[in-house]
């Protein structure tokens, strides 16, 4: 059963539907968030804060969950493939964001109404999109010296040659907060030159 799994996680046709999912997910629960909504602009409003949490939690799960051991082994092995293959397709099944963010909808609404629930789950599930997107983007194609994307790309790309160091992919805040945040030298960037120069935005997709 593990071995099926690692091999749906690994498949590059599983990695580019999970995108597509996510994407659709978040746009679903904001519709349904909004339509159901009494209130439409509190419920934008959490559907932007859930955005902006998923920051943290893609620092938590990625330090926390993925880097220390556990008894769900499948998930450390799944994100030690990515390490060891900075290129491969790694990523959930593509259904198990729908799934995980029905479970958090239902969570929520025993606390608040069903309308925001479904917009602060569809905020974490837009951000989750972005960490996808920003971290796909990072691992093919170069961004140019001195801009906060260059930045952020040696930022992580020196996490993969110090694992317990620099867990975020969007943002360097919680690795500030919490004191994972380290410098890096030129040898941390291995891999870098392997990527494509991309001049245009397609580019950046194959």
């Amino acid at each position: 059963m593990k071995k099926t799994i690692l091999t749906i996680t690994q498949s590059k046709t599983n990695y580019y539907l999970s995108l597509i999912a996510d994407a659709a997910t978040a746009a679903l629960f904001l519709i349904l968030g909004l339509t159901h909504s009494t209130d439409m602009m509190a419920t934008f409003a959490l559907f932007i804060i859930g955005a902006l949490f998923f920051t943290f939690l893609e620092y938590a799960v990625h330090a926390w969950f993925f880097h220390i051991h556990h008894p769900l082994k499948i998930f450390i092995e799944g994100h030690a493939h990515h390490h060891k293959d900075p290129f491969s397709y790694d990523a959930m099944p593509f259904f198990m964001s729908f799934v995980i963010a029905s479970v958090f909808a239902w969570f929520f609404s025993l606390f608040m109404s069903g309308a925001d629930a479904l917009g602060i789950v569809g905020g974490l599930v837009l951000g989750y999109f972005n960490y996808g997107i920003v971290h796909h983007i990072m691992h093919r194609t170069e961004f140019q010296e001195g801009g906060y994307w260059r930045y952020m790309q040696e930022f992580h790309f020196s996490h993969h040659k110090k694992p317990k160091m620099n867990h975020g992919v969007t943002t360097d805040i919680w690795d500030r907060v919490f004191g994972t945040y380290s410098s890096w030298e030129a040898s941390d960037l291995k891999g870098m030159n392997l990527l494509k120069k991309a001049n245009r935005f397609s580019d950046m997709f194959h």
